[in-house]
């Protein structure tokens, strides 16, 4: 009799044990599945419409927002588009589309961008539209900071197009590799209420 309790005792010892492995075996493959990713948002700003949109991003991300700043800032004078002098105007007419000119500002914190974007997950990358395309200096974001292996989401702002072909063009030129996913994006047309970044955030499946 005694043996056969001890058997039996075995038999569940064994059981519950089994259990146990299985129950944290299948809590491990949840937590990996929803391991929190490391969010970077990046954003370059000339007026602060990008700007307003990056912080929503921000906050509906829970990620580090982070601005492209020009190493030589871009004043009021140099933002006249109407003025084929400026400095906007020049960039524009150096080629045919940005991802063809040799005209690359220099980015002030460029150190710092790399260092946060070699720890992310996701980036997102936020630009006004000039001309149908994102600015030259987003050019020497992409093409100077590795973005292998990261989910890539562009975005824009502007009230009169969309993101257009913008981010295609940008995904041409950026340091990738076959392991990044590079989204659509989308385009916003002014500040974005948190309520419509929030609903967008939440529709990306990375």
């Amino acid at each position: 009799m005694k043996t056969y309790r001890t058997k039996m005792l075995r038999l569940v010892s064994m059981a519950l044990a089994s259990a146990l492995v299985f129950s944290l075996a299948n809590v491990q493959n949840v937590e990996a599945k929803t391991k929190k990713k490391n969010i970077v948002v990046l954003y370059f700003s000339a007026t602060g419409t990008t700007r307003g949109a990056a912080k929503k991003i921000g906050k509906a991300t829970k990620g580090n927002v982070i601005e492209i700043k020009a190493k030589k800032p871009y004043t009021e004078e140099d933002l006249d588009y109407g003025d084929e002098n400026s400095r906007v105007s020049k960039e524009h007419a150096s080629a045919k589309t940005p991802a063809r000119s040799k005209v690359r500002p220099k980015i002030a914190n460029i150190t710092a961008i790399k260092k946060a974007v070699k720890k992310a997950d996701v980036v997102y990358i936020g630009y006004p539209i000039w001309w149908g395309e994102a600015p030259h200096i987003v050019y020497s974001l992409v093409e100077n900071v590795s973005l292998k292996k990261k989910t890539v989401i562009p975005f824009s702002t502007s009230i009169s197009s969309g993101l257009g072909s913008s981010g295609k063009h940008l995904k041409v030129k950026a340091q990738i590799s076959s392991k990044t996913k590079w989204m659509k994006g989308r385009n916003f047309y002014d500040v974005p209420s948190q309520k419509t970044v929030n609903k967008w955030v939440k529709s990306l499946k990375y």
